[in-house]
């Protein structure tokens, strides 16, 4: 098995390579970098990816040099881009593993027209976000960030509104997938009423999570914090602007640790500005890096981070080993919940022509 590392910034090559060596030691590996030079191009380029397609980044010289001589049958990537071009000339590869939840880097249609498996890595950063966005929702509601920001600047000043307490809430999660029922077991120690709003998601598992499923506007209407969840999506995108922030309660706080483009920017500046919500708290945005004259950081009743919430030490390692243990798994019950562009029937019936799986037979 020949698989292709693509490194960048955020994921290191001694860890992917000890991935590889302790779950599929058999594997012949080698890496080729994208070239983006500091964490804000970085940060640019995956966005420019999210907006426009993995089409549209920026290239990584010398990759189908590569692909040509080396002959991969795995693609590895986190945030550097797949395009059109190197699946067509990618005349062995079988599967692109995308080390994250989404997989807006590679160009899925030319991948399944070849009738190449994607995968994701979905819940590789669920408890740390969900540990995250409790940490938000204590930092806004507490003024713990605020206070500590004008301490750090030599000013002993208390928060101009008293500070809300969590225990005895309710909590509105938009989206219950994985960093959702994470967060679901962590807020049952605060004694708090979970609402929960995703027409995707059956009601079972919902229920099996303590939360009780309702209509976007009733959550909208009844929650003392709404947290983002969801995907960005075509049907997500601005689906909290001037008509929801009108429903929300004048305690409330709004939370986002998922996409920015699920809240409507000037929606949000305005309903802070006008006191009509509480508070937000952001570890995403519509630009990043922030920029310095970026309104939001004028608010006194708000709570920021530069989109950190997945970033830890365990979360390193399972980008790369979670892939690696459904890519092995794969090998063996040719079907996988990981893989993004086919249904299980459809993955076994690719099987059984992929070289891959005809040499661990």
């Amino acid at each position: 098995m020949r698989i292709l590392g693509l490194i960048d910034l955020a994921i290191k090559e001694d860890l992917m390579d000890k991935a590889v060596k302790e779950i599929l030691p058999e594997a012949e590996v080698r890496y080729i970098k994208w070239p983006t030079p500091t964490p804000d191009v970085l940060t640019k380029e995956n966005l420019n990816i999210e907006k426009n397609g993995p089409e549209a980044a920026m290239p990584i010289p010398g990759l189908l040099e590569l692909i040509k001589e080396f002959n991969p049958e795995v693609i590895m990537t986190q945030f550097a881009p797949v395009t059109r071009e190197v699946i067509e000339k990618a005349q062995n590869l079988e599967m692109i593993g995308c080390l994250r939840g989404g997989v807006d880097n590679v160009n899925l249609e030319a991948a399944t027209k070849k009738n190449i498996l994607v995968f994701n890595n979905s819940g590789r950063t669920a408890n740390a976000v969900a540990e995250f966005t409790l940490g938000h929702m204590l930092s806004v509601s507490r003024n713990i960030g605020m206070e500590t920001h004008l301490l750090m600047n030599r000013e002993w000043k208390r928060p101009e509104t008293k500070p809300s307490e969590m225990y005895g809430c309710t909590v509105g999660l938009i989206g219950f997938g994985n960093i959702s029922q994470k967060l679901s077991e962590r807020l049952h120690g605060f004694k708090v009423k979970i609402l929960a709003y995703d027409p995707y998601v059956p009601n079972d598992i919902i229920t099996q999570f303590g939360a009780k499923r309702v209509e976007l506007k009733e959550l909208l209407r009844e929650s003392d914090f709404i947290s983002l969840h969801c995907r960005l999506t075509a049907e997500t995108k601005n689906m909290i602007g001037k008509e929801e922030f009108k429903l929300m309660k004048p305690t409330a706080y709004l939370i986002n640790t998922a996409r920015a483009d699920l809240i409507e920017k000037d929606a949000l500046i305005d309903a802070l500005q006008t006191k009509q919500i509480r508070g937000a708290a952001l570890d995403v945005f519509w630009q990043e890096p922030l920029s310095k004259d970026d309104p939001l950081l004028n608010f006194t009743n708000i709570s920021i981070t530069p989109h950190l919430a997945g970033s830890t030490m365990q979360t390193e390692w399972l980008t790369i080993s979670l892939f690696l243990s459904a890519l092995k798994e794969f090998l063996k019950t040719h079907q996988s919940r990981s893989i993004v562009n086919f249904k299980p029937a459809e993955q076994i019936k690719i099987a059984e022509n992929m070289k891959l799986v005809k040499s661990v037979r």
